[in-house]
């Protein structure tokens, strides 16, 4: 699913996400998506009703079952959604030139804002639910999986200009890995947030871009 201009989105091609034709009926299914997505931000979306959702919206909940089939394919086309808009997001700060110019430890320092600022934003209760559903069901977390390996693909292309000559795979194992130690920490805490240093601390900020900068093996600029 990608989204549109004006929070317009795309057809869901989600299982039991039944289709809009009409422009308002779209519209409805649009207005539900960014309410549920609003909503796991401030509480787990096992909590959230159907009424407490639709009601959000002025709807009923007749209009709800009209565009879905129930709640777990509600909750598949609010993560796409969210996916959607965080690739959008992190493509277009990405894309300047500037990055090309940085210090290994400016680019990883601003490599770690953009990342934590599009996870731990609007759609930090969505990746939440993912990982607490994941527990009973895998398929739940494979969009988040399959969006890290997106995410990795971008930050990989970003730096391969800074590669080790002599070794361009040490770059990319390092690199990598040092993904997968950044992931890990934001996912623990976005899921739990057990300190000392929170998610929102500036410290945990800090701490990311240290490690990255000391782990991966790159030229330096």
């Amino acid at each position: 699913m990608s989204s549109t201009h004006e929070g317009q989105i795309s057809s869901p091609a989600s299982d039991g996400i039944k289709p809009a034709h009409q422009s308002r009926s779209k519209q409805r299914r649009d207005e539900l998506i960014n309410a549920g997505m609003e909503l796991m931000c401030h509480k787990n979306f096992a909590d959230i009703s159907i009424i407490e959702l639709t009601a959000s919206c002025g709807y009923s909940v007749g209009t709800f079952y009209s565009r879905f089939h129930d709640k777990d394919s509600f909750f598949k086309a609010v993560q796409s959604e969210a996916i959607s808009r965080c690739h959008a997001e992190l493509r277009k700060s990405y894309s300047g030139e500037f990055w090309k110019t940085m210090s290994n430890e400016d680019f990883f320092r601003k490599m770690v804002d953009v990342l934590i600022d599009g996870l731990s934003g609007p759609f930090r209760g969505v990746v939440k639910a993912s990982i607490i559903m994941s527990a009973s069901s895998r398929e739940a977390w494979e969009p988040i999986r399959q969006s890290g390996l997106v995410i990795r693909n971008l930050i990989i292309d970003l730096v391969k200009d800074r590669f080790l000559k002599d070794d361009p795979n040490k770059s990319i194992r390092s690199i990598e890995f040092a993904l997968q130690m950044f992931f890990g920490t934001i996912v623990q805490a976005i899921l739990n947030n057990p300190g000392p240093v929170h998610l929102e601390d500036e410290e945990m900020r800090e701490n990311l871009t240290r490690m990255l900068v000391r782990y991966t093996e790159l030229e330096e600029r």
